[in-house]
């Protein structure tokens, strides 16, 4: 096939697709909500990956400390603890840190301060923060200060309710991609269907030039190539608009994500910028792969 071959083909297309405008601008509708479900699943995707992640950065294991545990003792498992290789660090907090930090967080609260002041004693225990390499590393470490070897210096590991949010967390965001993955699919397969039926129509009007076009000898591929045109056509354009209005929804939206995710350290429209390049490539592929598969389908039904 020649280059004034392909540009015939190609100009065809074009003419295909004006000349069909209505059922052509409904199949490209199709195809946009298709891809604006696909741009809320991949919002919905990254928010959430970096929720899990803000969390995870958050949790630790906190060993409180029984009163008979002295200072050189605490020393003692802040040091073996630290020899593991899964810890990333381990921070020892005193009673009177702990105490200092409770004052400092509830200094407004009249009520509390004015209790601690009648007690007779620092009624908080001393601490360690122990903090992992890997979120995954946390039940060992936690299984391994509930151990017999440091019962007697440990009266209390704090891990199970972090580890229960973690893990609510992740159960949430399974299940909310799920659910976009399925609506996703749903409209993939109408617009596949609405695109199909739109070739077809195109085909059926177009039935008499296909006629002359096999009785001159026209090859196949001059014949189909101006329908697979017009579905690289709807689903270009369906791309185009859904990113033109997915990356200033982006920049609505970050601030707001922004306040709720690793307090303020996750931009969504900085990770848009980061990759553009990635999101036009994939809304650019599934535009027009859905668009063109639905095309070929049609045509090497009909336009025999």
């Amino acid at each position: 096939m020649t280059w004034l071959t392909v540009g015939r083909v190609v100009q065809w297309g074009v003419r295909h697709f004006w000349r069909n405008i209505w059922l052509s601008l409904a199949a490209t509708g199709v195809l946009l909500l298709t891809l604006a479900m696909l741009a809320l699943l991949l919002i919905i995707t990254v928010v959430g990956r970096a929720s899990l992640k803000a969390i995870e950065e958050k949790v630790d294991v906190t060993a409180f400390l029984t009163d008979v545990a002295t200072a050189e003792a605490a020393l003692a498992v802040k040091a073996d603890l630290e020899g593991r290789a899964d810890v990333a660090s381990v921070q020892y907090v005193t009673k009177e840190q702990a105490l200092a930090a409770f004052r400092a967080r509830h200094g407004s609260n009249t009520v509390i301060t004015q209790a601690l002041q009648e007690l007779p004693d620092n009624p908080l225990q001393a601490s360690l923060v122990v903090r992992a390499k890997s979120a995954q590393a946390y039940p060992d470490i936690a299984a391994g200060l509930n151990s017999p070897k440091y019962q007697p210096f440990v009266s209390k590991v704090t891990f199970e309710d972090n580890r229960d949010v973690i893990n609510r967390l992740a159960v949430i965001l399974r299940t909310t991609r799920r659910i976009g993955l399925i609506l996703t699919v749903v409209l993939a397969v109408i617009a596949i269907l609405v695109t199909f039926n739109t070739i077809r129509l195109a085909i059926y009007g177009y039935r008499e030039e296909i006629e002359i076009m096999h009785l001159v000898g026209a090859s196949p591929w001059f014949i189909k190539g101006p329908f697979l045109v017009e579905g690289v056509l709807q689903g270009g354009i369906a791309a185009v608009v859904t990113l033109f209005y997915l990356y200033p929804f982006i920049q609505v939206l970050s601030p707001r994500v922004s306040a709720f995710v690793a307090d303020g350290g996750f931009q969504l429209s900085q990770w848009a910028a980061e990759h553009v390049l990635g999101v036009t490539i994939l809304f650019f592929s599934a535009g027009i792969i859905l668009s063109v598969v639905s095309s070929w389908a049609a045509v090497r039904r009909y336009a025999r």
